[in-house]
């Protein structure tokens, strides 16, 4: 059995500030809806400088430190893992600039709560939030996830 198989590498950051978090309203068709920044790690690029960069492109911000906190798993529909990098900071310099992505908007997590979110990513919430876990896992076969 092969110990190497194919995985998209992605990330996600909730970047934090005066008790809000900044989202992105996702225009994907694939994935549409609320969700932090975030996008697909490139090859050959470290998985901290990839969140730096995407949160850049994403939002017009630089953030500092960015902490990894956790990830996701599950297999796409070619039956490929795919793996989502977690990661928070608390920390950046710029001025918000909305891209083709989406929309932003700093909401408080009650204000998070209340809005239309991309698909499954109340599951991924607690990841960010909770300190005592460290991973979103879904197991196709019985279409559960931990």
């Amino acid at each position: 059995m092969s110990r190497y198989e194919e995985v998209t590498l992605t990330n996600m950051c909730m970047i934090v500030h005066d008790q809000k978090v900044l989202t992105i309203r996702r225009n994907d068709p694939v994935w549409p809806g609320l969700t932090f920044p975030g996008g697909h790690v490139e090859a050959g690029e470290s998985f901290n400088h990839s969140v730096i960069r995407e949160v850049a492109e994403e939002t017009g911000l630089t953030i500092f430190h960015p902490k990894l906190v956790g990830i996701k798993q599950f297999n796409d529909q070619n039956d490929h893992r795919y793996l989502v990098l977690f990661y928070r900071a608390d920390s950046f310099t710029g001025t918000l600039q909305p891209s083709k992505e989406g929309n932003l908007a700093w909401l408080s997590l009650k204000e998070l709560e209340q809005e239309k979110l991309a698909r499954d990513f109340e599951n991924d919430l607690p990841v960010f939030l909770n300190s005592d876990l460290s991973e979103h896992f879904f197991w196709n076969d019985i279409n559960e996830c931990y």
